[in-house]
């Protein structure tokens, strides 16, 4: 749940239903309730894993299909934040591993297809094509058969439709045996099918391909289940996984559909051979476009390509933003939480337990930890992307090299021709024209390219941050840094955070009235009144010192109607550096201090009522 919205709602909610307020009080309260109460529910959307099935079934038969879906983003929350903290290990083997097999596992099929639709054979002379045995084509088609279903069950796995214990192994087991079953075949190739004057097809690579998929994938998910079972380091179910992660899958299904149905039909109207058509759509959808071996000459096939390309290249967008949103920017907020804690104990160990809430010192080293983990995020997502760019760079220039050694290329040929390609610059002087440069080329592409569009983005985002920091430092005194990040904030929290100073202004307009205008209720109303717009401003702002003493005071003042020693209590309830700080709590500091404001407006407003009643 959305922290400020669900504690807005909470803790407004009995006071401001109150009959005795003002009705111009009452009516910026509904605003607000309206918008938070919105934004909460939308907020969760963007939350984690999923319940178990039988949870789900509960849920439905009580609550209804809306109310069991908000009810399982509630507990994905909980299980995320839970899993923030996790040992990296076990967050690969219960995240990472099964997301990897959701996304290729219909790759894979793909492959699988691509390798079933030639023979594995060719005459160099004449490319007529020799036969192949039954017994072969028996096998291949078996492969493919038993990945189809293993592919299906890891759906259903995903969806929670089958049991994770029985599905998880029967996954693994149907991808081991399609392993198998194309191993076997590939082994022996080079005997029964092996004769002069003969080479390998692009189908034959494409079985390659397909079967070292098949080991791969579901060695992924036996780790997953040996951490759940063996290690008991999770819960053995896909839970861990986020309803938009295992949307994931579905997004990758789509484009090889896409990819499969289009390499078809311009295959047929370019009168290409198919494997060539997805080839042609591999570079064509990834915006490389090559064009120098295979250019649309119809004007059926330039007229079909407008409307191909835009959808094609809208897919290859989701799935890119996909990845980088669920993988790199949620591991990137795993890696700061972590770094906060692992900071926060060295602190606590070296200056000893906080005692005093309000401590300079404290504040100026949470400072410290969030913008220490903060920079380490950036740089961390910097260097593995990086990492990643130059092993596609350097290990696909060197599979080039040997796949197109008929054509002479040297080392540094290939190297040019991998840059050319990552960056999708397309010059089109050099392009593979082997049986085995062609497929490897379409899977490399589908990796590198989202990685190159990865890499520039986390570059871009430390350029910006650098540019603007330097210009805050030449523009704004320190005391004013203000904003660290730009996070655009969307429509329904800036309406959230209008209605908020509205109701802000309309208590401090009830307290004048009433003749408390210098009152710690108005106060309070005017600080969240001003609070709003820095939540609607669409930037994390980070405040002096000064400004929180400032609502410290008003935090820890008593009414005449409090208690000291029930108010003393409540002071001792968070440190700076404690799990219900800022720091740790999730929230940005606006949403940190503008829920414990609201809450404390929402007490004094109880009190004075009350004493009034």
């Amino acid at each position: 749940t959305h922290p400020l919205a669900s504690a807005h709602h909470r803790h407004f909610s009995s006071t401001m239903n109150d009959p005795g307020l003002e009705d111009s009080l009452q009516s910026s309260y509904k605003k607000a309730a309206f918008h938070v109460k919105g934004n909460a529910s939308r907020s969760r959307s963007s939350g984690a894993s999923s319940g178990t099935s039988a949870r789900q079934q509960g849920t439905a038969g009580t609550l209804g299909v809306r109310a069991a879906f908000r009810e399982e983003l509630r507990e994905d929350e909980e299980e995320e934040e839970v899993g923030y903290f996790q040992p990296k290990r076990w967050w690969f083997t219960s995240t990472a591993f099964p997301l990897v097999a959701g996304t290729f596992g219909p790759l894979a099929n793909f492959f699988s297809i691509c390798a079933q639709c030639f023979r594995w054979r060719e005459e160099s002379s004449s490319h007529g094509l020799s036969p192949t045995p039954t017994w072969f084509n028996a096998m291949t088609g078996l492969s493919l058969a038993f990945s189809l279903l293993a592919n299906i069950i890891l759906l259903a796995n995903f969806l929670h439709i089958l049991r994770y214990s029985i599905s998880q192994w029967l996954t693994i087991s149907f991808w081991y045996i399609s392993a198998l079953l194309l191993i076997i075949p590939l082994g022996l190739s080079r005997h029964v099918l092996d004769a002069p004057g003969t080479d390998y097809t692009q189908s034959f690579y494409y079985a390659i391909i397909a079967s070292v998929l098949y080991v791969i994938l579901p060695s992924l998910l036996a780790l997953n289940a040996l951490g759940a079972y063996k290690f008991k380091a999770y819960a053995p179910s896909f839970n861990p996984l986020t309803i938009p992660q295992r949307t994931l899958m579905a997004q990758t299904l789509a484009y090889v559909l896409y990819i499969a149905g289009g390499a078809a039909v311009f295959a047929r109207v370019e009168g290409w051979n198919y494997l060539d058509g997805v080839y042609w759509a591999e570079y064509t959808l990834l915006t490389i476009g090559l064009g120098s071996d295979f250019p649309p000459k119809t004007h059926l096939g330039r007229a079909l390509l407008i409307p191909y390309a835009v959808g094609g290249i809208t897919v290859i967008g989701l799935i890119v933003g996909s990845i980088r949103g669920l993988i790199i920017e949620r591991g990137g907020v795993k890696l700061v939480r972590r770094t906060v804690e692992e900071e926060r104990q060295k602190w606590i160990s070296r200056m000893g337990e906080p005692d005093e809430r309000w401590k300079k010192d404290e504040w100026d080293a949470m400072r410290r930890i969030k913008r220490r983990a903060e920079s380490m995020r950036r740089w961390s997502a910097l260097a593995s992307s990086a990492l990643a760019f130059f092993f596609l760079w350097l290990l696909g220039a060197l599979v080039f090299w040997f796949a197109e050694s008929a054509q002479e290329w040297t080392y540094f040929q290939s190297l040019y021709f991998s840059y050319t390609s990552l960056l999708t610059i397309g010059y089109g002087d050099f392009y593979p024209q082997s049986n085995a440069g062609k497929p490897f080329f379409v899977v490399w592409s589908l990796m590198a390219v989202p990685t190159v569009t990865i890499l520039i983005s986390n570059v871009g985002e430390i350029l910006i941050g650098l540019v603007r920091r330097a210009l805050m430092m030449a523009v704004f005194s320190t005391a004013a840094a203000g904003a660290d990040k730009n996070n655009k904030k969307s429509d329904d929290e800036r309406k959230m955070g209008a209605d908020l100073e509205h109701l802000g202004e309309a208590v401090e307009q009830s307290e004048r009235q009433r003749g408390l205008g210098g009152g710690l209720a108005a106060r309070l109303s005017r600080e969240v009144a001003r609070l709003a717009q820095d939540a609607m401003s669409g930037t994390e702002a980070e405040y002096s010192w000064e400004d929180w003493q400032g609502w410290l005071e008003l935090l820890g003042e008593r009414t005449d109607a409090e208690g000291r020693g029930e108010n003393e209590e409540k002071q001792g309830e968070w440190t700076w550096l404690g799990e219900e700080g800022p720091l740790l709590s999730g929230m940005s500091e606006t949403q940190w201090i503008l829920q414990r404001l609201c809450e404390r407006l929402q007490q004094v407003l109880e009190e004075e009522y009350g004493s009034k009643r």
